[in-house]
């Protein structure tokens, strides 16, 4: 008897699936996606074209191309050398639909008045410190008058003003270069910087003993290193159920790239990027990649994305405050969870989030 019903429950679900794809294509046939779809993110720093975190599986994967596929939609990627602030002109200049990057430059963009929409977590980052070898500093303190590379207006922009104010110092106290991740990693290796704010392309260059790693966010709960999926104002408007279609193709590529059985295959996406496949192990040892590329928007997201916009705006990186809960657009990911049968699978974080530091 327990056979018959877990037979006639397959067979229920099967057609509610059924029923659900039919409905999707036809409301889409409907609607009438546009024929190319732009999509923008944060490289791995290498030039390579490739995406990390769940975009690098989306585009691997040809996710959005599937899940549109009865229209017959492209997909084109962009990684600009500039990383967020980049991203933000390339949206400001209508050149881009969606963009995955780090919660700091969106709420720069947002503040600066980009008409955005926040429909998903991109996941998280984890990001580090290294100092070049032969500099004697080992801790954040230490760092006090040396020359220290990162991008302003980043996630690591963000880590390193928190990170001085931890110990009593300032971007006073430090000489800073605005350096892109590619030209961050050159500086450091011809000695020409002597601290990097980065991510885990600084693994690679410590296997190389050019840097020690002095500090982590890796294992910690911090307000650092978290981005945001977002879509223009505009194409949600004009494309509603395309739209739908894109953060279900997200949420998709975001599942399977959580699953412990496709660990390996998603770590060779991510080389894809340019980034050693043993850095890359390095760095995602023991770290549960169910929680990194968690695209939920729930109370521990929107914590996280109003201490962003605070932090930005009490270090006088905006003018304005972000009104987070208007920004924020979570029916295309609930929807998209619904479609996909997913409620149960992402528990909402209950950790609260850090206070800024002010």
């Amino acid at each position: 008897m327990e056979n018959v019903r877990h037979v006639i429950s397959r067979r229920s679900s099967l057609a509610s699936i059924g029923a659900f794809v039919l409905a999707s294509r036809a409301a889409l046939a409907a609607e009438s996606p546009p024929p190319v779809i732009r999509f923008a993110a944060v490289s791995a720093g290498y030039g390579k074209p490739f995406g990390q975190q769940v975009m690098g599986i989306v585009q691997a994967g040809g996710y959005v191309e599937a899940e549109l596929k009865p229209a017959g939609v492209r997909a084109t990627f962009d990684y600009p050398a500039g990383a967020g602030p980049a991203i933000n002109e390339a949206i400001g200049n209508g050149e881009v639909d969606f963009a995955a990057y780090g919660d700091l430059p969106t709420v720069i963009g947002r503040a600066g008045g980009l008409a955005t929409r926040v429909v998903a977590s991109r996941g998280a980052e984890i990001l580090y410190v290294g100092v070049r070898t032969g500099v004697k500093a080992q801790t954040i303190a230490e760092i006090k008058g040396l020359r220290v590379a990162l991008q302003r207006g980043t996630i690591n922009h963000q880590l390193l003003d928190r990170l001085l104010a931890e110990n009593g110092l300032s971007e006073r106290d430090v000489t800073l270069y605005d350096l892109n991740t590619a030209d961050q990693l050159i500086a450091m290796a011809n000695g020409n910087v002597d601290v990097v704010f980065g991510t885990g392309s600084l693994l690679n260059q410590q296997d190389q003993g050019i840097v020690r790693i002095i500090y982590t966010t890796r294992g910690k709960i911090t307000p650092d290193g978290f981005g945001a999926f977002t879509v223009t104002d505009d194409f949600a408007q004009r494309y509603p159920l395309t739209t739908r279609a894109v953060v279900r193709a997200w949420v998709k590529a975001a599942h399977w790239g959580s699953l412990d059985a496709n660990r390996a295959a998603v770590l060779d996406i991510w080389a894809r990027a340019g980034t050693p496949r043993t850095t890359l192990e390095q760095n995602f040892t023991g770290v549960s990649l169910k929680r990194q590329n968690d695209p939920l928007l729930d109370g521990f997201y929107l914590a996280q994305l109003r201490n962003d916009a605070a932090f930005a705006l009490d270090n006088k990186l905006i003018r304005r405050q972000v009104d987070v809960d208007a920004w924020v657009d979570r029916s295309f990911i609930d929807g998209a969870i619904h479609d996909l049968t997913l409620q149960e699978y992402w528990a909402p974080r209950a950790l609260p989030a850090p206070a800024t530091t002010r």
